[in-house]
């Protein structure tokens, strides 16, 4: 599947995870955008594959018919139908259904999108994930490796290697570019200078990241030390007793600090 369309899918699947964070909550309007959300990437879906066979459909029961008249099977399609209606009257007319049918809704949209991904697009919705985004392959399966990983120390030491191995692969970036207004880059042979340089250097090319990786790091006692041609060689400053939200917030800077990377030096 191309980058795009990988993108396009994940964005919906970030709408259906929303969807239940807001029918979670529990309040009339978040039931609202709950039913919303759900609607939007279970039509959205509908029209990607309608897309996919050449037709270009606008309006739901369109939709339906063309993909049923295609052959393509349509799970839970009662409660798909009903899930439209109820969007029409939340929208168009300001009736909120009541928290029963709005969680009823939600997961079975959830449903939806997993059976029909997996039948009519060839995708597994609880593998898809951002890190599929990441083009650097070593980087990539750094953090699949963090991602699956259970023991939460272990886990945040691979998320965090990870962004040495980002800093990393810019940074070879900027030292193989050519020298700019004629200037060489700065040839360094002490080891501390050397060591001031690389923090500069990472300041100036990951700026909008580096308070957070730095703290990051530091809170966590770990760094990693690069070795040409060799493997990183972990450092531990202190011991810390890790937990879910620990692993987890290591693995989204990761992520977003790797996108952001291949976005502005890819």
């Amino acid at each position: 599947m191309k980058r795009e369309e990988l993108a396009f899918l994940l964005d919906l699947k970030a709408l259906m995870e929303h969807a239940i964070l807001h029918q979670q909550s529990g309040t009339k309007l978040d039931m609202r955008f709950a039913i919303n959300h759900a609607h939007h990437a279970v039509e959205l879906t509908l029209r990607k594959k309608a897309e996919l066979l050449g037709a270009t459909p606008y309006y739901f029961p369109k939709i339906l018919k063309m993909l049923k008249d295609k052959d393509v099977k349509i799970p839970y399609e009662r409660q798909v139908v009903e899930l439209n209606k109820a969007r029409e009257l939340t929208q168009h007319y300001g009736t909120t259904p009541n928290e029963n049918d709005a969680r009823r809704l939600i997961f079975v949209s959830k449903d939806f999108l997993t059976d029909f991904w997996r039948d009519a697009l060839g995708v597994d919705y609880d593998d898809m994930s951002l890190i599929d985004l990441i083009e650097n392959d070593e980087i990539r399966e750094k953090l699949k490796e963090a991602e699956k990983e259970e023991n939460y120390e272990k886990a945040v030491t691979k998320s965090i290697l990870a962004t040495y191995m980002v800093s990393w692969w810019i940074k070879n970036g900027f030292y193989e570019a050519e020298p700019t207004y004629g200037v060489p880059i700065m040839d360094v042979t002490d080891h501390e200078v050397q060591e001031a340089f690389d923090v500069i250097l990472e300041v100036a090319l990951s700026s909008p990241f580096f308070y957070k990786l730095w703290k990051l790091r530091k809170s966590c006692g770990i760094v990693f030390l690069h070795i040409p041609r060799e493997q990183p060689i972990l450092q531990k400053s202190k011991q810390v007793k890790f937990t879910r939200e620990d692993a987890s917030y290591a693995l989204e800077l990761a992520i977003e600090y790797a996108l952001w990377a291949e976005q502005i030096y890819g």
